[in-house]
């Protein structure tokens, strides 16, 4: 019969070789836990990386497309307002230019009256007459630009028919209507010239007298026939009022002679005088007579 010590002790060893056996096996089982989570622990953060760089290039992604057409917008506006601030540049530009020209053009319509008033000047100066007139001019239209003009001057200011016109360096035509106030005059250029004004021409020692009877627009000059000599006249000489006839004016300046041609019939000459005048722009002139 067993000692009951015997049967303890067996009974204990029984006991504690179970425990181990369990120790044993847990001891497994926390081992194969802490080998999933290391393995876990190391599979999320790779895989965390990953996912946290894709989400990232992603919503940077999304982040440039959504911001392009506020970049656009923007764009677009900043060229809104230059295009808008360069317009009212542009603006204030041309009015500043505008506003130059019209100083400049106003400038030079002065600077060309007091040229016109100085030789005018010089001019009535020089002329021997009882009565002289200063006159601006206040019509001229395109259409009878060659033919006429009218002067603030008239009856009331003793203009008389016979008196002759002055202006722009020589003479440029004649009174041919008179009003209270005002007065026509017909210029040299008129192709019908019916004045018949007298004119002197000295060439060389030579007086040669002879009648204003048109005027070539071709040659730009005025045409003098009727000429009481045959005698040769060189280019060149000079032209000048006679004060015979209807206009007792003298030595007003007509011009030079350009060129000498026979008439239409060929039994007189033609003598074609440049004008001394410039008619492109009278703005004041001097009527004369006696």
């Amino acid at each position: 019969m067993l000692s009951p010590f015997l049967v303890l002790f067996v009974l204990c060893c029984g006991i504690v070789g179970i425990e181990m056996k369990k120790f044993k096996k847990s001891r497994l089982i926390v081992m194969i836990i802490v080998l999933i989570l290391t393995a876990s622990a190391l599979l999320l953060s790779t895989y965390s990386t990953w996912f946290v760089n894709g989400t990232s290039n992603a919503l940077s992604l999304v982040d440039n497309v959504l911001s392009k057409p506020f970049h656009l917008l923007t764009d677009v506006k900043s060229d809104l307002e230059h295009l808008v601030n360069t317009y009212h540049e542009n603006e204030e530009l041309k009015a500043t230019l505008n506003e130059i020209d019209s100083a400049s053009n106003e400038v030079s319509d002065l600077k060309e009256e007091n040229a016109q008033l100085r030789e005018m000047l010089d001019m009535k100066n020089s002329i021997k007459s009882d009565v002289k007139l200063s006159a601006d001019v206040i019509a001229r239209t395109p259409a009878s630009w060659s033919n006429e003009l009218t002067v603030n001057v008239g009856s009331e200011n003793k203009v008389a028919s016979t008196m002759l016109v002055v202006g722009n360096g020589g003479l440029i035509g004649s009174v041919d209507q008179v009003n209270e106030h005002s007065s026509q005059i017909s210029l040299l250029t008129n192709k019908k010239n019916n004045e018949n004004i007298s004119v002197r021409i000295q060439s060389g020692s030579k007086t040669i007298y002879g009648i204003i009877v048109g005027y070539d627009e071709k040659k730009s000059a005025f045409i003098v026939s009727q000429l009481n000599t045959s005698d040769e006249i060189k280019e060149g000489s000079k032209v000048v009022t006679s004060g015979l006839g209807s206009y007792p004016v003298a030595n007003i300046s007509v011009g030079k002679v350009s060129s000498v041609a026979s008439s239409s019939d060929y039994l007189t000459k033609e003598v074609y005088i440049k004008p001394s005048a410039d008619f492109s722009d009278i703005r004041v002139v001097t009527l004369v007579g006696n």
